[in-house]
């Protein structure tokens, strides 16, 4: 994150150096503030207190917090957690998002640090980390997925959550092959077994080919069912439960990473 980041208060830096002390070592932190470049400056002992005071000069002479957050992105790699030594990865990034929240930062699963709209009271970020969006975490959802309906999802509003991550299949497409087509007729043309302008694989065997055509037919499915649903029934006819959201969104996630996957094929100028 490059932008500075204002100053945190004390309540803050406290909060988060307990929650991230507990994943750690004390020499595991001291290799820590090596990797960051900082000097231990705290002449504490007990783990939060070093964390805690060093982080509090260090902010002073920036004047932001951006070497405080720096420490907690690279405390939690998600590599540290392998193998449980350090604490269940998940229980531990929750904990971290409940305070980000609230200065509109969130650590995702990946490790990453984003900018995220800031929650405005603790009802809200205890919303916000609950149940669906939590599972969301678990299950490594694509970000482009998690990136196009945030707003909706945030709210839990389902409807719209399905439509937006959906709609995000045939935006990837278009962005990759310059297709102005939608829908069934882009995936047709982009997948083309015989004429592709995308593929997954060199198309050379006989599974690569029905590799090639089973992607296609998935991306028209949740075309079909999904989102030309959403786009045509009211809303309130329209009733999915939170259980077929996240399966929907497992879904289309999976179709995002094979997406991602794929490589433009070159056509011949005619």
């Amino acid at each position: 994150m490059g932008e500075a980041i204002r100053k945190l208060g004390n309540a803050e830096m406290e909060t988060l150096a307990k929650i991230v002390a507990e994943c750690m070592t004390g020499s595991q932190m001291n290799g820590i503030f090596q990797e960051c470049g900082v000097t231990d400056t705290s002449n504490e002992s007990t783990k939060w207190k070093r964390i805690y005071y060093t982080f509090l000069s260090r902010q002073e002479l920036d004047g932001s917090s951006n070497a405080f957050l720096n420490f907690i992105k690279k405390s939690l790699k998600p590599v540290r957690f392998i193998t449980g030594e350090n604490g269940n990865y998940e229980e531990i990034l929750a904990q971290v998002n409940r305070p980000l929240m609230l200065l509109g930062l969130q650590m995702t699963n990946e490790g990453k640090l984003i900018r995220v709209e800031a929650a405005t009271s603790i009802t809200e970020v205890e919303r916000r980390t609950r149940s669906l969006v939590s599972e969301l975490q678990k299950r490594h959802i694509h970000y482009d997925v998690i990136k196009c309906c945030k707003e909706e999802y945030l709210q839990e509003n389902y409807f719209h959550v399905v439509f937006e991550a959906a709609k995000s299949l045939s935006e990837k497409v278009r962005e990759k092959t310059g297709i102005l087509d939608d829908g069934t007729s882009l995936f047709n043309t982009a997948f083309s077994v015989n004429n592709p302008r995308l593929a997954i694989n060199s198309l050379q065997t006989s599974s690569e080919r029905n590799i090639q055509n089973g992607l296609k037919e998935m991306l028209n499915g949740v075309t079909h069912m999904v989102r030309n649903v959403t786009a045509h029934e009211l809303k309130i006819k329209w009733v999915v439960n939170e259980q077929e959201v996240i399966d929907i969104l497992t879904t289309i996630s999976f179709l995002h990473k094979q997406l991602d996957e794929c490589f433009v094929v070159p056509q011949q100028i005619i």
